[in-house]
């Protein structure tokens, strides 16, 4: 219905009532974007195409759009990728929003031989004639609003010959504009490292994730190539964590039992390759035009991997000013090597010997008689310390976590904790909280005095399936004390 509405209004505005936009509906009315419905643009606009082919030399680049806003594109349709870079920048802003190898812009993965695609927000149509060169026509229908400028760049490495159409709406002065921006981030591992996830985007701000895609060589065949764990997304620990957990590669991509040759707007698999149950490649996406991910504060967005080639484009939106929150969370974390036996309760809250270790660091291994753990350092990322990144999936097991909270004064606080799963809480070798928790990720709030100076914060946490498919994470934030 909404598509008729558009079309309608379309046919009953005059062209020449663009420049006045008399009708002040006519001026703040949108529809939402077939790719990305998130995205919703003006319904007053004149269609605009910008055209253009030369050949560029090695390290030459050529400016494909450069207009003034406000607009949006549509549409680009490139003839040839190969050997460029594709560079978007709106808004006069100091970094471009995206400069990622044309070709994985554009859905083809790890140099393979281009291949149909049927997306939402890519299209690639290889040309199957006989005789006929094979190059597709790439097409990307993400949209790029602007309110300022738009400026698109293509870089050649090496000679290129470059053919492309970019079509844009440019919409009257003063239009209401969505403050989201259009942005890409390209990622490549040849291996991967397993278990550590392969990081598909880490951003801050307020935004949300529109589309992705991501290729994977088998390299290490001791089982499925989607057997991974599939994605793990830490959401806004600065304001209100909460997380996102995949099941298998394919399961996350709507697929069952790996992965089919079938493509639908919003998910699909464009190339696979099946030599076997443990040799298997292939090319796969998910849009997320139905479900958005939405972030206000920050995002951490990886998936699971082996030491298999491994490659995506990530294609969100985000505002352009916006920023994480600043709060109090400690950055350096020490956790030891698991601890079996966490499958009952019982089995959790036994004391294990690293208890009784002194306050400060720890050491490389800490010992006690017989018994030693190996100790692993790590920088927390947007208040969150990810034990999914070295230990994947590991199930009924416990670690413990120390790190230190500074405080310039005596003083009333509130510790903000997300755990997934059980947890218990020492502060300065005092128990302060044993939390049971059932339901997957789960926030508590645990008040707690400070003293002058470090305070020392230890964390016993253990892993299993739970709602949240074998998250675990630990989200730390230390709020002031509310007073009334």
């Amino acid at each position: 219905m909404q598509i008729i509405r558009f079309l309608q209004l379309m046919l009953a505005i005059p062209f020449a009532s663009f420049a006045m936009a008399q009708d002040p509906a006519s001026i703040t009315s949108t529809f939402p974007d077939p790719a990305v419905p998130m995205i919703q643009l003006p319904m007053d606009f004149r269609t605009q195409r910008v055209n253009t082919q030369v050949n560029l030399k090695k390290g030459e680049s050529v400016e494909i759009l450069d207009v003034k806003g406000p607009g949006a594109v549509r549409s680009i349709w490139q003839l040839f990728a190969e050997n460029l870079e594709i560079e978007v920048t709106v808004d006069g802003a100091e970094q471009p929003q995206l400069r990622v190898p044309a070709r994985p812009f554009y859905g083809v993965m790890l140099g393979l031989k281009d291949y149909f695609i049927n997306s939402a927000g890519i299209v690639a149509f290889p040309n199957p004639a006989p005789g006929m060169p094979g190059n597709p026509g790439y097409n990307c229908y993400m949209p790029m609003p602007f309110s300022k400028s738009c400026s698109i760049r293509l870089h050649a490495s090496a000679d290129q010959h470059v053919v492309t159409m970019v079509n844009w709406h440019q919409y009257p002065e003063g239009t209401p504009l969505t403050p989201f921006r259009f942005h890409a981030v390209y990622n490549i591992a040849k291996p991967a490292v397993r278990n550590d996830g392969f990081k598909m985007l880490e951003t801050e701000g307020r935004g949300f994730v529109a589309g992705l895609f991501m290729g994977v060589i088998q390299k290490e065949h001791s089982d499925m190539v989607f057997h991974t764990g599939g994605m793990r997304i830490l959401i806004d620990g600065e304001t209100s964590p909460h997380a996102i957990r995949g099941h298998n590669m394919e399961d996350d991509y709507g697929f069952t039992w790996g992965f089919n040759d079938r493509q639908t707007p919003w998910t699909g698999c464009p190339w696979h390759a099946n030599r076997g149950r443990n040799d298997q490649d292939g090319v796969f996406y998910r849009f997320f035009g139905p479900d958005p991910i939405a972030f206000h504060s920050s995002i951490s967005f990886t998936t699971g991997c082996r030491e298999d080639d491994t490659e995506s484009v990530l294609y969100y939106y985000r505002s352009l000013d916006s920023k994480a929150l600043k709060v109090v969370t400690p950055k350096r974390w020490q956790f030891t090597d698991p601890f079996p036996g966490s499958d009952t309760w019982e089995g959790f809250i036994k004391q294990e010997f690293v208890e009784n270790a002194p306050a400060g660091d720890w050491p490389e291994i800490v010992n006690e008689g017989e018994q030693s753990k190996r100790i692993h350092t790590t920088e927390s990322k947007y208040t969150w310390l990810s034990l999914n990144q070295l230990f994947h999936e590991m199930e009924n097991h416990s670690v413990y976590a120390r790190t230190s909270i500074e405080s310039a004064e005596d003083t009333d606080s509130v510790l903000r904790l997300a755990t997934d799963d059980w947890a218990i809480v020492w502060l300065n070798g005092e128990k302060i909280a044993t939390l049971r928790h059932e339901k997957g990720l789960e926030t508590t709030r645990i008040p707690i005095r400070l003293k002058r100076g470090q305070n020392e914060l230890r964390i016993k946490n253990n892993n299993f399936m739970g709602n949240d498919r074998w998250l675990w994470a630990i989200s730390c934030v230390v709020e002031k004390m509310q007073t009334r």
